[in-house]
């Protein structure tokens, strides 16, 4: 029996919450209050996926990927004390205001608050990257801004920032050049900062011999060509 099937048998998250809030049951540690954050940044992604369903349902891919988590960091949990955690996390996220509990009959339904959706968008932003395909074609991928900085400063100014953070090379301050597909993340990155109609990405052939062999060496010291 695979992951999913051993959570889905043994555990019923939904009894746990209706048992009372385990956030007011102890005091946490900083340690303890970091996991937490981040076990709730992976459980508001998990909901986010699923949409709105019985809690009873997303729990056994939350565990999933909680006990991943726990496994990165070091630490080792029994099946009781981590299912403990993700009744935790799910207090957490009603508590900060990110997703909200309703009883469906015999269930209890779990989805985004507006504050939850604008956070998960957020996470995907953090966590963006371009996928990096097999073999590079030798074309680029040119991403021009004209942006209207007198209204849209600081988003310009933030847009250049994760551009930047992604590693792409800057052929002048508003155009900047990337060897693979960038049009899906771009499109998410710039419509989050509500600068889509400002920016263009467009594929191209050709550049200046002295250009293609510089930008050639910057992917290469970034481990991308």
């Amino acid at each position: 029996m695979g992951q999913v099937g051993k959570y889905q048998k043994s555990f019923n998250i939904s009894r746990d919450i209706a048992s009372g809030s385990p956030l007011k049951k102890e005091m946490l540690s900083r340690a303890d209050l970091e996991t937490l954050k981040k076990a709730s940044e992976v459980a508001l992604a998990v909901i986010a996926v699923a949409g709105v369903v019985a809690i009873s349902a997303v729990a056994p891919n939350l565990l999933i990927a909680l006990d991943s988590l726990f496994r990165r960091r070091g630490y080792k949990y029994s099946k009781a004390e981590k299912e403990r955690k993700a009744a935790r996390t799910f207090y957490y996220l009603k508590k900060t205001g990110l997703i909200d509990i309703r009883e469906d009959g015999s269930k209890l339904k779990v989805f985004l608050t507006k504050l939850g959706k604008r956070k998960a968008e957020k996470l995907n932003l953090n966590f963006c990257q371009i996928p990096k395909p097999h073999g590079w074609d030798g074309k680029w991928w040119l991403v021009a801004a004209d942006i209207p900085t007198k209204l849209y400063r600081r988003q310009a100014d933030m847009l250049r920032r994760k551009i930047k953070e992604l590693g792409f090379y800057p052929l002048q301050r508003t155009l900047w050049l990337y060897p693979f597909n960038p049009i899906k993340e771009i499109g998410f990155i710039t419509e989050y900062f509500g600068i889509g109609q400002f920016v263009t990405v467009m594929e191209i052939s050709r550049l200046d011999l002295q250009d293609e062999e510089t930008v050639k060496e910057h992917y290469k010291k970034l481990g991308i060509l």
